[in-house]
């Protein structure tokens, strides 16, 4: 009978399979090889058969097995492996360029151990023969230190999978056999009262699986029992399926749309954490730049759908406050030309009417156009021009210079 230690034990044996892949390659001296094996893509395929290979242990059904890891640390870790190992295979690559030949020579690795955390000892080993180039040595210690954590996870994993109460189901469902195996025994001395008892049987557990179809939450159906899945229609089994994914999936999107609003919160504040940007994604250096009140000329032609969170009720919250840091981004005015429609409009705002960003546009403004009145010049005309309309199109008043140049360029026409 498989224990609880079989559960933990299957998942993180095939996880880390690629990472004893790479360690044969080190090995054989193939450096850059090796490397290339440790992608995010084969260390995700080897956590998928890991799980694959628990759920088989006890027989259970692998979204089961899914809901019990801890994802959000899960793929961060992977991103930051994947950076890692981008890095150090760029080293190798640069090194092979400039010297005509691979990083190259046996490395003795060792397995990686379903509980011990040895399969980074060999990219360190690598690493430690470059120790007086930085260059080479630096990359290889990152790409180590992100496989050692990630055994550490898939470890964790073994770990959580051991404690679940998924053993606990199996076990019922075992005594739940036994007990169908105990009925049908009965059931030859009294074939009458076994028909009964296996249809109310049935029935019950049919309408129990029905009641918790049709409950609104479809998280209802993760606490049906084995025993009534086991005697559920075909339909019933296609439903609940179905209302477990749904149930996954909506529990993936309350956590972002609650990310999505933390984000918005913190942005607003001028706050933002490692998990705000993480959320942010694209937009992370943007909001990073606003926040800093450090702008650029291209920030400037941002739009609302420039914003992180489109798809959640938050996406509104963000563009105002992208404005107020505009507004705020001093130096960036000094420069700027062009802003797109949606900015403009928010700063033309009574909230912005004293707003750094105005007193540089007429800073700006003034000055260039005195120049073209007073040198006539057809570039300084067009430039006092395109600054003085560009100022009065945020709902600046025109100062005087601009106002005179405006009157001599009316007496050209």
């Amino acid at each position: 009978m498989p224990e609880r230690k079989d559960f933990g034990d299957a998942l993180v044996k095939a996880a880390l399979a690629p990472i004893q892949a790479a360690n044969a390659r080190f090995g054989e001296g193939a450096i850059g090889d090796g490397i290339a094996a440790l992608s995010k893509d084969e260390l995700l395929a080897g956590l998928r058969q890991g799980i694959q290979k628990a759920a088989a242990v006890f027989k259970f059904r692998t979204v089961d097995v899914e809901a019990l890891l801890p994802w959000d640390a899960l793929l961060p870790a992977l991103d930051r492996l994947e950076a890692a190992q981008i890095a150090a295979l760029r080293v190798v690559q640069q090194h092979a360029a400039a010297t005509g030949s691979p990083l190259s020579g046996p490395v003795r690795g060792s397995a990686p151990d379903t509980r011990k955390h040895t399969g980074a000892s060999a990219l360190f080993k690598v690493a430690k023969r470059f120790a007086a180039d930085t260059r080479i040595c630096s990359p290889l210690e990152g790409l180590a230190t992100e496989v050692s954590g990630w055994e550490t996870l898939v470890s964790q994993c073994g770990d959580r999978l051991e404690s679940s109460p998924l053993h606990a189901r199996y076990a019922r469902r075992k005594i739940l056999v036994r007990v169908a195996l105990v009925v049908v025994v009965l059931g030859v001395f009294s074939v009458g009262g076994r028909s009964v008892y296996k249809k109310k049987l049935i029935d019950d557990a049919r309408a129990r699986v029905d009641v918790a179809l049709r409950a609104e939450d479809p998280c209802a159906t993760e606490r049906l029992a084995p025993g009534d899945i086991a005697l559920a229609t075909p339909e019933q089994v296609t439903a609940e399926k179905s209302r477990l994914e749904a149930c996954v999936s909506g529990r993936a999107r309350a956590k972002y749309v609650a990310a999505c609003e933390t984000l918005a919160k913190n942005f607003d504040a001028g706050k933002l954490s490692p998990d705000d940007l993480a959320i942010a994604k694209q937009a992370a250096p943007r909001l990073e730049r606003a926040q800093k009140r450090e702008l650029g000329v291209d920030d400037l032609l941002a739009t609302p759908k420039d914003m992180p969170c489109q798809d959640s009720p938050s996406k509104d919250r963000f563009f105002g406050a992208y404005a107020t840091a505009a507004a705020a981004s001093s130096k960036v005015w000094a420069e700027a030309t062009r802003v797109s429609d949606d900015l403009r409009d928010a700063l033309r705002g009574k909230d912005h009417a004293t707003k750094p960003y105005r007193d540089e546009l007429t800073r700006r403004a003034e000055p260039a156009a005195a120049k073209a009145i007073v040198t006539g010049k057809p570039e300084d005309m067009e430039l006092g021009q395109k600054l003085c309309d560009f100022a009065a199109s945020f709902g600046i008043e025109r100062g005087k210079k601009c106002t005179g140049l405006a009157a001599v360029l009316a007496k050209k026409r």
